[in-house]
């Protein structure tokens, strides 16, 4: 009997067509139905299977320490807390834990670690700077030990016969003048160390250069300027002090050399920092004035030292009145200073033919006739600073009136403005004589009357730079014996010389003159030499020739002389030099051995092999003939001495001196005529012929 359903037909349902492998995946994914008696045998299968890979699978999400170490995945067996290969490998199984991270670093933090990097920094610049100090002064000494001066063998016996004292020198020096300090806090000067400078030794040099050179160039006061505080306050003024007066030392000349670069070095450094002081500026003015000799002109840097200081002076307004609150000394020193920087630049521009630096109305200049004498504590020698001062401004006004008359045509009457300056001059050393006698009263010391005979011979040298230029413009009119501008322009450079000759070189002071005083009666010697030559010769009588060919020869040798110059290189011996050459040309008459030398003078070599011989045909400048030039002989009286057309003229001037020897084959003289006038050719250049 059949169910009532059993007579139900179900329609058959219809099925989209797909693959076989699509129908399978399909059944066993996703659309499988199982019976429910088929539950639990699904369910022990799930549970076998399950048991079979636990044990493939990792006790944790990521491998222990030793299997991460050998990338590889863990292996556990069932129930074991050690993978399988830590086991058979003996090792203590670990899981890695999460690393740390590390915390951002804060504010103070950086702020700490950039300036640990700035401490290391500065400390590998001082260790390279000290590398590099180390090499240089290396090099110094190299330098000193090569023997230039010829002088090796005695520094190197100096040096170790110092080397080995009890006491090293800088720890000597620091004990003598720092006794309550230590060489940990202070540190000498390297010339201490290196020259071997014990305190006797430094004591000895600055009693040198106060008693020997500051009175030819009196800027350091002794009370002010001591070894005691200029070692700590000013190193490099207690080089240069040092240095210099090494050069006049006998025993210790030998360290000259080595002295000399580290003052240099000390004047680079100075520069470098820029530092502004008063010993500063000192230390550069007196580089300046005692140079260390060169082989050649052109690497003398006096002139820069010499600029260093007088920029230095105006920024520091030393050109103005002290403070009120300055020190009465110290007060001094200011002026003293300014002064000195006065002289000196226009002395320089009055021997290179240059625009000064300083103004002509210098408020200090122009009202420091009574400044000697106005403290109890103004040294013995500004007298003399301050009559070198007006003198100057003599000078200046008639540089300013002549470079004005070559820029127009005003029609200046050259020769009568030079003979009216020249009378003004002598005046003016009229009136500043009388006030030496009353200081030399005060104050009878014999260096004293040495710089009042030092005036005279600057005074007259200068008379004769003013009288020089109205000579060469007197030539070209015409000039005969009696002409007065020939005759004090004579006077003025014999005068020159015998001061030096008569009444400096016997004091036995004149090793330790300045540079420039070497200079003037180099320049008067030169002038009176070029009298001789034929064209000008008939404007000197038989006695005149003499007097000139017997008072060059004295010159020569006094300048020669090893009482005056230190070695064969010392300025004086160069010039001696260059007088002998001179002679040689112009004199045409045979030597004549009438008047000995003074005194019993022996004579310094003079380094023939290191000098150049003077230029062909200097001081003349060869003119072209023309055919149709008319001579001024049918137009000026019979005894005239004229300059012709076509004849060589005479330039004395430094720019032409340059320009001969820029001519000369493998000369590397360089010559610039940027700033040549009529008026700078006139001012003496003489020095330039001193080549070496």
């Amino acid at each position: 009997m059949k169910s009532e359903h059993s007579s139900v037909e179900i329609p058959p349902i219809s099925q989209p067509s797909m693959s076989r492998s699509t129908y399978k995946s399909m059944e066993t994914d996703s659309f499988r139905f199982r019976p429910t008696e088929d539950d639990d045998s699904d369910d022990e299968v799930s549970r076998t299977q399950s048991r079979r890979k636990s044990s493939y699978i990792t006790k944790s999400s990521g491998a222990c320490v030793h299997c991460k170490s050998l990338k590889v995945r863990c292996e556990f067996g069932p129930g074991e807390n050690a993978c399988r290969r830590c086991q058979a490998g003996n090792i203590l199984c670990q899981s890695r834990s999460r690393k740390k991270r590390k915390a951002a670093p804060t504010h103070e933090d950086l702020q700490e670690r950039a300036h640990s990097q700035d401490c290391q920094i500065q400390s590998l610049l001082l260790q390279f700077d000290q590398l590099r100090t180390e090499k240089k002064i290396q090099t110094f000494i190299s330098h000193a030990l090569s023997g230039e001066y010829d002088t090796s063998t005695s520094f190197h016996k100096y040096i170790q016969s110092r080397g080995a004292a009890e006491h090293s020198p800088e720890l000597a020096v620091v004990s003598y003048f720092s006794p309550e300090r230590t060489l940990s806090i202070l540190s000498p000067p390297d010339i201490v160390k290196h020259c071997c400078l014990y305190p006797d030794d430094i004591t000895d040099l600055f009693t040198i250069f106060f008693d020997r050179i500051n009175p030819f160039f009196s800027i350091l006061d002794p009370e002010l300027h001591t070894p005691q505080k200029l070692i700590w306050t000013c190193p490099f003024l207690f080089t240069v002090i040092c240095a210099t007066a090494l050069r006049y030392c006998p025993d210790k000349a030998s360290l000259y050399s080595l002295a000399r670069d580290f003052a240099r070095d000390a004047a680079g450094n100075a520069l470098t920092y820029g530092a502004k002081k008063i010993d500063i500026c000192q230390a550069y003015l007196l580089l300046g004035v005692y140079p260390s000799p060169k082989k050649r002109w052109a690497e003398d840097r006096s002139w820069l030292f010499m600029g260093v200081a007088i920029r230095m002076a105006l920024e520091l307004e030393l050109h103005l009145p002290p403070p009120s609150d300055c020190d009465e000394r110290e007060a001094l020193n200011r002026t003293r200073t300014w002064l000195n920087c006065y002289c000196v630049d226009g002395s320089h521009a009055i021997q290179f033919g240059k625009m000064p630096m300083l103004r002509l109305d210098d408020y200090m200049a122009r009202t420091s006739q009574d400044w000697y004498r106005s403290s109890p504590m103004n040294t013995p020698y500004d007298v003399h600073l301050v009559a070198y001062v007006q003198i100057l401004i003599i000078m200046a006004k008639w540089r300013s009136v002549i470079q004005r008359e070559s820029n127009s045509q005003d029609g200046l009457d050259v020769v009568q403005f030079a003979i009216e300056t020249e009378r003004q001059i002598t005046k003016e050393w009229s009136l500043w004589f009388g006030r030496y006698e009353e200081e030399y009263v005060r104050n009878p010391f014999l260096l004293c009357y040495y710089r009042a005979n030092t005036t005279e011979m600057i005074t007259a040298y200068l008379r004769l730079v003013v009288l020089a230029t109205g000579f060469q413009d007197a030539l070209k009119s015409g000039l005969s014996r009696d002409s007065g501008i020939l005759k004090r322009s004579i006077d003025a450079a014999r005068t020159v010389i015998q001061i030096m000759v008569e009444r400096l070189y016997p004091t036995g002071h004149l090793k330790y003159a300045m540079e420039a005083n070497f200079l003037y009666v180099s320049f008067s010697a030169a002038y009176l030499l070029n009298l001789l030559r034929p064209k000008l010769l008939p404007l000197l009588d038989e006695h005149t020739h003499e007097e000139i060919i017997l008072t060059v020869e004295r010159l020569i040798s006094v300048l020669g002389s090893e009482d005056v110059a230190l070695d064969g290189r010392h300025t004086p011996a160069l010039y001696s030099r260059f007088l002998v050459n001179l002679l040689n040309k112009y004199n045409a008459r045979p030597k004549r051995r009438s008047e000995t030398p003074p005194g019993d003078i022996r004579f310094q070599p003079q380094f023939n092999e290191d000098r150049h011989p003077s230029p062909p045909g200097w001081p003349d400048i060869q003119a072209v003939p023309s055919t149709n030039a008319t001579t001024l002989s049918d137009y000026v009286e019979p005894g005239l001495v004229y300059q012709e057309a076509g004849d060589a003229d005479m330039d004395f001037s430094l720019g032409h001196f340059v320009r001969t020897v820029a001519d000369l084959p493998g000369s590397r003289y360089q010559y610039n005529n940027t700033d040549s006038t009529m008026w700078n050719d006139q001012w003496g250049g003489w020095t330039s012929q001193l080549k070496w």
